[in-house]
């Protein structure tokens, strides 16, 4: 968003406002937007008072009678720790972004306002029992209810002249269905193999997007896996097309902060007989995009059935990932292809083409405002396949609907939470996962009994035909979904052999397995790495999982490195860059020279190798991808696909791999000592170009504000590291995804479990808390998950109005 000049406004109008007030005097006005953390306050819509115990790190233990009472005292901590951040969650959700931002983000909203996430969160609440409804209200209520006590906004509402709307369940349910969005982007990979076939043909676009390795670690090598389909042949949609709808999903994103292509996780359970207490530990570090405030909130809910505690979402009213006194879970994006594009015709008075009859398509008006312009009415065509989302661009050649798992209306994946929360065993945690629809995730668990197990619960589409890696004909039944895959055939194990199950995104299950889950796994590295530690470990603890959380070994650079350094140098800068990768052990620590020279390296070999077939794509897209360069790169170095270091832009020369290499080390060090400001690389430092950044929605936009609002630090680690650190090439070489939230369960003793977000408990800035865990967090350290004993600290009670 170009924001800088009507913003420049707002701040003018705040700072005159501020000084009216009178200096020192306004700034202590605008701290009284900070929340209210002791004393009683008076409610609507409880029926017994609700405690909120803020500990000494800042996390809220709320405690009522009721589940809904609970529910609601978590609205109203949310509400007054993180107002602007659900208010920006809702906008996006509804497509309203533009009421605040205007033209800036119109695209943003056409697109958002034509996929129908509102419609489809409308339809799914229709959908909940009276019980999941009852806490969804609740929770609404609690959101209100601070709203109601008139409270100073945060200065983001002040400097934008923006006032709140009252909190409605849907609010909860369209924002849940975002963060599926945020984890699921298949339909962004089928556009980008279009571009890569019509570049490149079929072949090398197969080379350039890899399923996954030969020999790559599987979440459940006991004996499933994906089946793997060659697909039909589809007719093509056109480059422009293709390129159109990749320019969209980028303004998406950078517009909303959602559909990081860098996103993964870490999860693994390890049972008893690998610990030192013999009993389970459960860790989780979700990888996420960055931001501040933090995606997460810390909280404690304690009422009714539920006693859970564990990372929240603003704006939802559950314990997403933590532990309850019972059992403990963690979650990763398991990444199945639950997302598929068909291409329609559609004729001038909206009949859709379909098995030779014509059909017509659903037409809906949407009105959407825009600060400073007159209102825009979008019109959406939906087939029986999805929104028309190629309308969001004029004149494509190609009408293409999206089809989406989230779009269904029996989406009840919120009550499926609530009832994790309360579940005490295995065959509850699971009965509770039969509600869970979207976005799949790997679910690993574990109970105080010493049991542990995995489930990848989701509604995952099985097709007629195709593998869902292009886009195919919506004028036929032939790639229809024609069901899901059965909740008792999903991926899942109970107490396995090994003792332990592990995730990092990367492929389920092997071959053998009935079902397509998906074409597309993230890399194996962290995956091996996380198995290695595990396997090496013995009576296996609570500080040995924190070093886990904090390993910057990659399993990547070791693999490479014995290539990357069999090479001539062309220089003395060269032969002193080598020495240091031949005595490198890969890790990639913040105060490391030779991680430096390997990064540079690293992406310059890239560009070496497949920008001269690629062009302008490769700079513009492909190489911001995480995993398909990767492991492209892998099958040229190491399994034989060395074509491709010939340099398809020099004729009649043909360069061998050592040779392009060579020249790839020469870039990459000039790249790298112009960021450094040091050209001898014994003298660099990872952490001095790679810094982590946490942008805050809009203000980091705005230079003026940025470095107000905005947080960096340091840090090591990169992309294929288990303390993942991944790195945008196009800012090189900062860090905008990151482990969002760190838990360590010890089901031996749960007063023992540890955690950890970003940022901070607070969304305001002027607060104490909007950023203190940064520091922690960037050391990996963490802070305890109080559960059991009472908890000291500050303490409001809200009363019901009489």
């Amino acid at each position: 968003m170009r924001l800088l000049m009507r913003i420049a406004g707002w701040v003018l109008a705040l700072v005159l406002l501020v000084v009216v007030v009178g200096g020192g005097g306004g700034y202590l006005w605008l701290r009284r937007s900070l929340p209210q953390t002791t004393g009683e306050i008076q409610v609507r819509g409880i029926g017994g008072p609700v405690t909120i115990v803020r500990d000494s790190d800042g996390v809220a233990h709320i405690s009522g009678t009721t589940e809904t009472d609970v529910a609601f005292g978590l609205g109203f901590v949310h509400a007054q720790e993180r107002l602007w951040q659900m208010e920006v969650q809702r906008r996006i959700g509804h497509a309203r972004l533009s009421e605040v931002f205007g033209e800036t983000t119109l695209r943003t909203d056409k697109f958002l306002r034509t996929l129908g996430v509102a419609r489809a969160a409308r339809s799914t609440l229709a959908k909940f029992d009276n019980e999941t409804l009852a806490i969804l209200e609740a929770y609404a209520a609690g959101v209100n209810a601070f709203l109601a006590t008139n409270p100073v906004l945060p200065p983001e509402f002040l400097i934008l002249g923006v006032q709140p709307e009252p909190w409605q369940p849907i609010d909860s349910l369209v924002w849940a269905k975002m963060m599926a969005w945020d984890l699921g982007g298949n339909w962004s990979d089928e556009v980008l193999r279009a571009l890569l076939i019509a570049k490149v043909g079929p072949e090398d676009a197969n080379v350039l997007m890899q399923t996954y390795t030969a020999d790559g670690p599987l979440i459940l090598p006991e004996g499933v896996s994906t089946l793997e389909t060659a697909g039909h042949p589809n007719p093509p949609i056109q480059p422009a097309t293709a390129q159109a709808l990749l320019d969209l999903w980028e303004t998406i994103h950078l517009t909303t902060g959602l559909g990081d292509l860098l996103s993964g996780s870490n999860n693994w359970v390890i049972g008893g007989s690998r610990t030192a207490s013999g009993k389970p530990l459960l860790v989780n570090d979700p990888h996420l995009g960055n931001r501040i405030p933090s995606i997460w909130y810390l909280a404690h809910m304690q009422g009714g059935r539920i006693n859970a505690i564990g990372a929240t979402f603003p704006g939802l009213p559950a314990i997403v990932i933590g532990h309850n006194e019972r059992i403990a879970w963690g979650v990763t994006n398991t990444g199945p292809d639950v997302q598929d594009l068909y291409i329609e015709r559609i004729d001038a008075q909206n009949d859709v083409e379909y098995n030779g009859q014509r059909e017509p398509a659903t037409l809906i008006n949407e009105v959407i405002r825009v600060k400073g312009a007159d209102p825009i009415t979008l019109t959406v065509r939906i087939t029986r396949h999805g929104p028309i989302i190629s309308d969001v661009q004029s004149d494509l050649p190609d009408t293409l609907a999206f089809r989406w798992t989230a779009l269904d209306d029996d989406d009840l994946t919120m009550r499926a939470f609530l009832n994790i929360n309360r579940a005490q065993n295995w065959e509850e945690f699971v009965a509770a996962l039969r509600d869970y629809k979207t976005p799949m995730q790997n679910f690993v668990y574990a109970d105080v009994d010493g049991n542990i197990g995995y489930y990848a619960p989701g509604a995952v589409p099985i097709r007629r035909n195709g593998d869902g890696r292009a886009p195919v004909p919506g004028w036929t039944d032939e790639y229809e979904w024609i069901g899901y895959i059965p909740f008792e055939e999903l991926p899942h194990i109970y107490n396995p052999p090994k003792d332990y199950v592990a995730t990092a995104n990367n492929k389920v299950v092997g071959d053998d397995y009935p079902y397509l889950l998906g074409t597309s796994w993230a890399a194996p590295f962290r995956a091996q790495r996380i198995i290695e530690l595990i396997e090496q470990g013995n009576k296996l603890t609570v500080d040995d999982m924190r070093a886990m959380l904090g390993d910057v070994v990659s399993a990547q650079a070791r693999e490479l490195l014995p290539i990357f350094r069999n090479v001539t140098p062309a220089g003395e800068r060269e032969a002193a860059a080598l020495e240091l990768l031949r005595s490198w052990d890969g890790a990639m620590h913040g105060d490391s020279a030779a991680a430096a020279v390997y990064q540079g390296y690293y992406y310059a070999a890239l560009e070496a190798i497949f920008a001269d077939e690629l062009r302008d794509l490769f700079s513009t897209t492909y190489r911001n991808r995480r995993d398909f360069p990767a492991l492209a790169l892998r099958a040229v170095l190491l399994d034989g696909q060395r074509e491709w270091c010939d340099d398809v832009t020099t004729i009649g020369v043909k360069e061998d791999c050592p040779a392009t290499l060579a020249k790839a080390l020469s870039n990459g060090l000039t790249t790298m000592a112009a960021v450094q400001g040091e050209s001898d690389p014994a003298r660099w430092r990872w952490d001095r170009v790679h810094q982590a950044v946490f942008p805050h929605n809009p203000f980091s936009q705005v230079g003026a504000l940025r470095g107000l609002f905005e947080r960096r630090t340091p840090n090591g680690g990169d992309t294929f590291t288990i303390n993942v650190a991944p790195v945008r090439i196009t800012e090189p070489y900062l860090q905008y995804n990151a482990p969002s939230y760190r838990q360590i369960i010890d089901l031996s003793d749960l007063d023992n479990s540890r955690f950890m977000h970003t940022t901070g408990q607070s969304g305001n800035v002027l607060s104490s808390r909007y950023s203190d865990f940064l520091d922690r967090w960037q050391q990996v350290e963490d802070i305890p998950m109080r559960f059991s004993s009472a908890i000291d600290g500050e303490t409001l009670v809200l009363h019901p109005m009489p």
